[in-house]
């Protein structure tokens, strides 16, 4: 049987072993079929580990396919052995324009990137999940800003950010420091 054959319901599961990344450069524009299937699933866009040359290349296609962004539950920014990859992605977009983003991770934020985060992060109203990783400063000052409604999984590296979490309305059920 042709791979192209195969019903959709497998090749969900087939794509779920995949990165997006991969997903989008082997299947997109490929044939109608694939082109249409794969702008109708859901994505965990994982950008920590990722050359910049496949970061620009990415954000350039979801640039020209606004369409992409809907389709984006999960993002991991990183700016772990990256030249400002957070950044950089905030330059080009703002998190406002994905609306259906409800799991935002954030590794080794910068001082730099703070301003700009406390602007963004209100806008994320329906964020379920926000794990940050940094190790420069107190996250006080994001967790400030940050919409804790419906935020349910929060992990952060100090303790004094507790109180925070606290002092906020908030329906947080895993909590990890």
């Amino acid at each position: 049987m042709k791979f192209e054959l195969l019903p959709n319901e497998i090749l969900f599961i087939f794509f779920e072993y995949l990165n997006v990344f991969d997903i989008f450069y082997s299947f997109d524009q490929l044939n109608d079929r694939f082109s249409k299937f794969i702008r109708n699933i859901r994505f965990q866009l994982n950008f920590e580990n990722v050359q910049k040359r496949v970061f620009d290349k990415f954000c350039k296609k979801i640039k020209l396919n606004p369409e992409i962004k809907n389709q984006i539950y999960s993002l991991k920014l990183s700016n772990k052995n990256t030249c400002g990859q957070i950044h950089a992605f905030l330059s080009i977009f703002s998190f406002k324009e994905f609306s259906y983003l409800r799991s935002l991770t954030l590794v080794d934020v910068e001082k730099k990137n703070i301003q700009n985060l406390k602007i963004t992060l209100p806008q994320l109203s329906e964020l379920i999940s926000f794990p940050m990783i940094c190790h420069t400063f107190e996250d006080n000052e994001i967790l400030d800003v940050l919409p804790m409604f419906n935020l349910r999984t929060l992990s952060i590296l100090s303790l004094n950010s507790v109180q925070t979490c606290i002092n906020n309305t908030s329906n947080i059920i895993n909590l990890t420091i």
